[in-house]
């Protein structure tokens, strides 16, 4: 084995250790310190290329390894927020298309479709992920025809495309906060993409720490105002808005959170 691949593998295995930890890595110079909110990012020597593919393996690794319900990211269930958006008509998904990227076990995904989303389409860089997203359907009490409207496909959000055209509505939840800083942009611009004209992106804001460095991460801080700035120059108008609750927090994430949902204007 190549000493830079064993360099890269070393990396990786004591990033993932970390995470499971509850702390991250930084790397300053050629040492990688672990310290309380520093940053769980890849090394950039060899080029912005080879460490998005790193940083993409983080996650592959992660999945492949084996993520347990209630494991790291994993809250084995929807956000009560959402729960809650669903049931008073704040999002309606009712024969709608409506598209979650970053499933991961795909929580949400069921929801949607028990609201009637017509498909919902859980999306994830790590087939690993959308294995135990299928596995989780299986494992659920749901209507057969609750299961066949909750759909499972691995893919590049950033590259992926459905054959049935721009969706509905979208949904976003530890996804751009799971994206390194200088893709924001083209998070934005890729779901003006794939949301139709008339559609809605709903986007549950978090994590919102003014304490925490906004380039450390994941997950990187973010704020209500960021997300303004990347939707609306593209046509976003931010129709919702409210701060969510303690009690509708995911465990250990109160007091971190917004509520938001944007429809993109039709084409003039």
């Amino acid at each position: 084995m190549k000493p830079s691949t064993m360099h890269l593998l070393s990396r990786s295995l004591l990033c993932r250790r970390a995470l499971d930890a509850g702390v991250f890595i930084v790397h300053r110079s050629r040492e990688a310190k672990i310290s309380r909110g520093a940053a769980c990012v890849p090394n950039t020597t060899g080029g912005k290329m080879a460490a998005e593919a790193e940083y993409a393996d983080m996650w592959i690794n992660m999945w492949k390894d084996g993520i347990l319900p209630g494991q790291r990211f994993d809250k084995t269930r929807a956000a009560p927020s959402l729960v809650r958006a669903l049931e008073e008509g704040t999002l309606s998904v009712k024969n709608k298309r409506v598209l979650i990227p970053g499933c991961g076990r795909g929580y949400d995904v069921i929801l949607m479709a028990q609201h009637g989303a017509t498909p919902a389409m859980g999306l994830d860089l790590v087939e690993d992920a959308v294995k135990a997203a299928e596995m989780y359907k299986d494992s659920t009490d749901a209507s057969n025809n609750v299961k066949a409207r909750a759909w499972y496909t691995d893919g590049d959000f950033f590259k992926w495309t459905d054959e049935a055209g721009p969706f509905d509505v979208a949904y976003d939840y530890t996804f751009l906060c799971a994206l390194q800083p200088h893709d924001r942009k083209k998070w934005a611009q890729r779901y003006a993409q794939l949301i139709k004209p008339g559609g809605q992106l709903a986007t549950l804001i978090f994590p919102v720490d003014a304490s925490k460095d906004r380039n450390h991460g994941p997950p990187f801080p973010v704020t209500p105002e960021l997300y303004a700035d990347l939707l609306e120059p593209l046509g976003f108008a931010r129709v919702y808005f409210r701060e969510i609750e303690p009690h509708e927090s995911h465990e250990r994430r109160q007091g971190q959170g917004y509520f938001a949902v944007w429809t993109l204007k039709p084409e003039a």
